[in-house]
């Protein structure tokens, strides 16, 4: 993914795994409910409201790790995808701080570099699709 931005970058080279990764949030041009959720399934899962303006979805299980996307609306009112890891709580999972895209995505890379490049794909497919776009984000 490249990001030109011509008054601060200037044909800037960032790459999933890279920690400069982690600044970089896909913020959506609308916000997910119950008529547009399915949208947002990811292989055989699907989207569920877990809070108010807050709809997750895994994008890794296994026994030891645990990752869903979060669609959620921050603080501006926009809508951001991010991820949260997650446990297994008494009956259903525990997610944990939401992290940007890029933190989410890169968290993945480091246990399934495959998977995180598969997550990654379907992320950028949202941007091409003109859902939204990378933004980077000042982590301080």
């Amino acid at each position: 993914m490249t990001e030109n931005n011509n008054e601060e970058y200037d044909d800037v080279e960032i790459t999933l795994g890279d920690e400069s990764f982690n600044s970089m949030l896909l913020q959506l041009n609308h916000g997910i409910n119950a008529e547009n959720a399915s949208e947002y399934n990811f292989m055989s899962n699907k989207t569920q409201e877990v809070g108010e303006n807050v709809w997750a979805v895994p994008a890794y299980m296994s026994d030891d790790y645990s990752i869903f996307f979060l669609y959620t609306a921050i603080d501006t009112g926009d809508w951001v995808v991010a991820f949260s890891e997650a446990e297994m709580g008494e009956e259903q999972f525990q997610l944990g701080t939401p992290m940007t895209t890029g933190q989410g995505l890169n968290a993945l890379f480091e246990k399934d570099p495959d998977r995180a490049k598969m997550v990654m794909s379907f992320v950028n497919d949202m941007a091409k699709a003109g859902e939204g776009v990378w933004r980077m984000v000042d982590e301080g």
